[in-house]
């Protein structure tokens, strides 16, 4: 491509300062841009197209090769299929010399993407919510924090879509698992979890996308890039805990209130956020049927009445536990659990900032609103259809619904004892050595 320099409108003065237009031809189509320099007729070349006689033609004249530089990448990047127009062009232009200035080329995509954040639409077609575009602010606010950092030992670093490789994304995702960039005064730096992580590195990923889509180079290392999740062991009740918690009373009103919102959440599987809004509309006591609009997909379920939630109910006068902020019942269904005495040790194996941790809890300490849906898909798995549970549970991937499903280490262990003992029980009917006949009885007690 062939990029030339005019002086625009020949018709003025010698001594007046014209504006400099390039002028180029992509595809038989001419294609023009102001560049906003503006000298006289006397400082500018018209064999050379460049600036001449003036203090600062070095700067300039470096300005129109950057210029010529952008108008050919147009064309370069501009697929087989496509016609060049003027405002294709346009747009061009003024993607490049946003990335160009102050050095800012990085953030100005990055900026654009939380701008037109409140205009974006979920999968289900609502508006992003504040709880989205906070975890979006966050990122970025990681990011600048990040860039700062990798100045202090390296003064010219600059973040860039082209040259942010597998290196820095790596260097990247160490800076997010320890937690740096939301340091707390009070409680100093707190490391984040494997998933917390994941989730912000797709936040990153998102910018990548949306740097491609404006028709920036960007380093392609990221879509290859090991970002998986960490699996969790997730911690449900057992059947005895939960008829322990559907025949306690709480000690007082606020404990009460908690073990009846919990529940609810063990006989429909709702979400807590669908707890909270349901009311006696939704229920239909006479066909033993709940039926509800989830707030997090939009879609409708339909819930059979479990007995035991209708018996509550009834003892209620038909009324529902009063709605607390989700804080507050994690916060006090831990209480409960402390107080019918639901101390059994969990587990559990995580990864936080580089270390894997691995810690032992009493139940009553992990317990939270999500036991109760879990409960439900994990004590109906294998008894009803996937696809039933899911349509009580509003899951709409196997995965996501694979997920919630939780077989307790006792519910395990008596599950492969009941197999033994059906396969080889009978030997135990049978004239065995002492010893093994006591090893066989022993084994089936401890396995019990």
């Amino acid at each position: 491509m062939n990029v030339n320099f005019y002086l625009y409108d020949k018709n003025k003065p010698a001594g007046t300062p014209r504006s400099i237009y390039l002028v180029c031809y992509c595809k038989t189509k001419q294609l023009r841009w102001n560049t906003s320099i503006r000298v006289s007729e006397t400082q500018w070349d018209a064999v050379k197209m460049r600036v001449k006689n003036h203090t600062d033609r070095n700067v300039l004249n470096g300005k129109l090769a950057e210029l010529a530089d952008i108008a050919r990448e147009y064309e370069d990047k501009m697929p087989l299929s496509e016609k060049p127009s003027q405002q294709a062009f346009n747009n061009f232009f003024w993607v490049r010399l946003k990335m160009k200035e102050e050095g800012k080329s990085f953030f100005v995509i990055v900026e654009e993407v939380l701008a037109d954040l409140p205009q974006r639409e979920n999968r289900n077609h609502e508006i992003v919510g504040e709880k989205t575009m906070g975890k979006y602010r966050t990122v970025a606010k990681a990011l600048r924090m990040f860039e700062a950092e990798k100045k202090k030992t390296n003064k010219g670093f600059a973040l860039d879509f082209k040259t942010f490789n597998e290196k820095i994304l790596k260097e990247f995702e160490f800076f997010l698992s320890d937690g740096k960039y939301k340091a707390d005064t009070k409680k100093g730096v707190q490391p984040n979890a494997r998933n917390t992580v994941v989730r912000q590195m797709e936040i990153l990923f998102a910018f990548f996308t949306a740097a491609q889509k404006k028709g920036i180079e960007v380093c392609t290392d990221y879509q290859d890039y090991d970002n998986s999740k960490e699996k969790v062991v997730n911690v449900t009740i057992t059947k005895d805990e939960f008829e322990q918690i559907y025949a306690h009373k709480g000690s007082n009103d606020r404990l009460e209130n908690v073990r009846q919102l919990f529940v609810i959440a063990c006989t429909t599987g709702f979400r807590y956020s669908d707890i909270c809004s349901l009311t006696m509309n939704n229920i239909n006591i006479q066909e033993g049927m709940i039926q509800k609009i989830q707030q997090k997909t939009n879609g409708s379920v339909n819930v059979a009445l479990h007995p035991l939630l209708r018996k509550m109910l009834e003892d209620n006068n038909w009324s529902l536990p009063a709605a607390i902020c989700n804080q507050d019942f994690n916060r006090y269904i831990k209480e409960l659990f402390k107080e019918i005495g639901l101390d059994r040790t969990i587990q559990i194996s995580r990864i936080v900032g580089k270390k894997r941790l691995v810690s032992n809890y009493k139940l009553y300490e992990v317990a939270s609103s999500k036991m109760g849906r879990r409960y439900l898909c994990s004590s109906l798995a294998g008894m009803v259809p996937d696809r039933t549970i899911m349509a009580m549970s509003g899951h709409r991937s196997v995965s996501a619904f694979h997920s919630y499903l939780c077989d307790t280490q006792e519910q395990e262990r008596e599950a492969v004892s009941e197999i033994w003992e059906n396969q080889y029980g009978s030997l135990l009917a049978k004239d065995l050595p002492l010893d093994e006949a006591k090893f066989v009885e022993r084994f089936f007690k401890d396995n019990k």
